[in-house]
């Protein structure tokens, strides 16, 4: 099991005890506050360990923003939280939200609603779907039960597939479930090194590999995603590492895809960073601000060390699907040799499903 600091209490909104999540929640953690409504406005006010239960008023399920200028890969997200406990002093998470609690969201029956009436469309135009992008996967599948609703969910659905991103090794609620091949879990990796030291509060980076062959053992294909991947002395040798780990954990044949993406951050999100974790020395290195509004590692950097990673993988698995997450055409074409554009790479990443 995962070793993040669990709830201290629930604060919820009113009317969304009622709810299935709620008393599922409720039944699991002392109830700390009710609110008429609770607004994004609201999120930071809550003490440390709190987690916060509202409505989500919006759409469940919308495209991944993207960065106009990059590649996207076209996937969907199925919004279900916002927040994590893990705390890895890298995480971009920090830059962009008002809180540390973990939010979910009490109508959650109405996502998985909208989620059923967007997968049954005769003309659903797209393939890929996936939770993670705000909040970890499965951080808190023993308390929501969400990964193993949306298993069911995409196992009787052709032509679709649900990834499941986590930087945790919590899925044993997962096994034994008649998934039907249509769900790949995709774990989060480093090299050993920034895993021991920026990922402090995750498994390690051993337990992650071993939760993937316990799934694959179980029909799942999984997935990997260097992300960020973090120029520190030594480099070189622990990504090669992390690579030789992953395929001797696992065979080449049940790995779904693997993202590449160097470590990046908002301007505003190194002052976050100073406070939070004044250990970490990420930011001290060279960066430039990119085209996106973040700061990168200049452009011949993030070549050599994608090149680097990706002469690792092809070593271990030729037939690998390899791919960035959110790069530059003359990345893709310096790395590669050629730029698949966002709808060629869309399609890339739609035929392994």
């Amino acid at each position: 099991m995962h070793r993040t600091i669990p709830p201290k209490s629930l604060v919820c909104e009113e009317g969304l005890l009622e709810s299935p999540l709620g008393e599922a929640l409720r039944r699991r953690l002392p109830l700390g506050e009710v609110r008429e409504r609770i607004e994004p406005a609201d999120y930071g006010s809550f003490a440390p360990g709190q987690l916060v239960l509202t409505a989500h008023r919006g759409a469940f399920v919308k495209p991944c923003p993207g960065t106009p200028s990059y590649n996207c890969c076209g996937l969907q997200i199925i919004h279900f939280g916002l927040g994590c406990w893990l705390d890895c002093s890298y995480c971009i998470l920090q830059g962009y939200l008002e809180t540390r609690n973990l939010v979910l969201f009490g109508n959650l029956e109405k996502g998985l609603e909208e989620l059923r009436t967007v997968l049954d469309q005769p003309d659903r135009p797209h393939k890929r779907y996936c939770t993670g992008e705000w909040t970890d996967s499965l951080l808190l599948e023993d308390y929501t039960g969400l990964g193993r609703k949306l298993v069911g969910i995409f196992a009787g659905r052709q032509g679709v597939s649900l990834e499941l991103k986590t930087k945790t090794d919590n899925i044993r609620p997962l096994l034994g479930l008649n998934h039907g091949g249509r769900t790949i879990i995709s774990f989060s990796v480093n090299s050993p090194q920034v895993s021991a030291v920026e990922e402090r509060r995750a498994p390690s980076l051993k337990r992650r590999l071993a939760a993937a062959a316990e799934a694959v053992k179980d029909g799942y294909r999984v997935g990997f995603h260097f992300d960020p991947l973090v120029r520190t002395p030594g480099w070189r040798e622990g990504y090669a590492r992390t690579v030789d780990d992953i395929f001797t954990a696992v065979p080449a044949d049940r790995v779904a895809w693997i993202s590449l993406g160097c470590f990046r951050y908002l301007p505003r999100h190194k002052s976050v960073m100073s406070r939070l974790h004044p250990e970490s020395g990420l930011t001290d290195e060279e960066f430039i601000l990119a085209p996106d509004g973040k700061m990168r590692y200049p452009r011949p950097w993030r070549v050599e060390m994608y090149s680097h990673l990706l002469e690792c993988i092809r070593s271990a698995a030729p037939e690998a699907c390899v791919y960035f997450c959110m790069e530059s055409p003359r990345v893709w074409r310096e790395v590669f040799g050629f730029d698949p554009g966002t709808e060629g790479l869309t399609a890339r990443l739609d035929a392994r499903v």
